[in-house]
């Protein structure tokens, strides 16, 4: 039986919570117990919390991990991560989040993988810390949000990383963002970011890569799309005839279609539990490019049917194993 990783789930260092907790500015974080918070995005909205020891705690999360049978974990840190703060300051934390999560990789080897934070409102200084990651900490890729502060991560600015990342070969995990593009009109209509906001900002990030020709340029590059590929595999067919009857309009000229970079650059983890949207995805982008993931120790989602909804697709045992976790082995280069 292959081992069980989990591709996707996440770490905030206890350093960097408290910090949080003192930011007057948004995003802020509030300890409302011992062990659970509420994170703020904006002036009345609730966007993420933290509601047990494993969201910064490695031991605690061992014990959950041992409890649902996972081997391993890529961590990361999510929204809000350090793009929220000012330069100088999410240079200092960008570091200090790689920091912790290497030392944690390296108290339990096999236990752990981790992804880089990089402070992206700071091209250079992302680069600098790319390259540290990936040279002095081991880590195993890259954490992306789908924007930046509000800007697309199509934007020309932000190639050099994509350039970096598929020179090392790190793949890039194209995550929502804390403030999805469209955060004013879910707001207005009272729905929460999670539900279309943060799909919604992921498929416009790849979506647009593969458009604006980034994943011609760079043929090495892989991406981590979250959340079973967001609402790509289900607009597969609008992608395809628009971009051939709308792309030269907007600029857009590709060798290929859009869809075969998606398939051969692109991997989705499993996070649904909707087995008819697993069955579409599975169809689209194939057993070998799905990796389990539990968005573990988040409160959106019980782990436990995420893994079982894994082994309840139809598959043979063989490609079961490969989206358990021989997949993110083969795309993080983990063995």
């Amino acid at each position: 039986m292959s081992k069980v990783i989990d591709i996707h789930s996440h770490f905030f260092p206890k350093e960097y919570l408290d910090y949080m907790a003192k930011r007057k500015e948004f995003p802020n974080f509030e300890w409302t117990g011992p062990t659970s918070g509420i994170f703020h995005p904006m002036e009345g909205v609730i966007a993420g919390h933290v509601h047990k020891p494993g969201h910064y705690d490695a031991e605690a999360r061992i014990k959950d991990m041992d409890e649902l049978g996972v081997d391993a974990q890529v961590l990361s840190l999510t929204a809000p991560d350090v793009q929220s703060f000012p330069p100088a300051e999410g240079v200092i934390w960008a570091k200090k989040t790689n920091d912790c999560l290497a030392e944690i990789c390296q108290k339990y080897p096999g236990r752990f993988y981790a992804l880089a934070t990089l402070p992206f409102q700071d091209i250079d200084e992302s680069l600098k810390e790319l390259d540290r990651a990936y040279k002095d900490l081991g880590l195993n890729g890259i954490t992306m949000f789908s924007n930046i502060n509000g800007k697309p991560i199509t934007l020309e600015e932000f190639y050099p990383i994509y350039e970096q990342a598929a020179e090392y070969e790190l793949p890039v995990m194209i995550h929502p963002a804390l403030t999805p593009l469209t955060a004013e009109a879910m707001k207005a209509v009272k729905l929460p970011f999670q539900l279309f906001g943060f799909t919604l900002d992921t498929s416009l990030a790849v979506v647009g890569l593969i458009f604006q020709g980034v994943l011609e340029k760079y043929p090495k590059l892989k991406l981590l799309h979250c959340h079973l590929g967001g609402v790509v595999p289900y607009l597969v067919g609008r992608m395809e005839i628009h971009f051939g009857s709308y792309g030269k309009d907007w600029g857009h000229t590709l060798p290929k279609t859009p869809s075969e970079y998606y398939k051969s650059q692109v991997y989705v983890d499993s996070i649904s539990m909707h087995m008819p949207a697993m069955k579409c995805c599975l169809e689209y982008v194939g057993a070998d490019h799905i990796c389990m993931g539990t968005d573990y120790p988040h409160r959106g989602g019980d782990p436990k049917l995420f893994i079982a909804s894994v082994r309840d697709m139809p598959l043979s045992e063989k490609d079961i194993n490969k989206v358990l976790g021989e997949n993110a082995i083969r795309l993080l280069k983990l063995e």
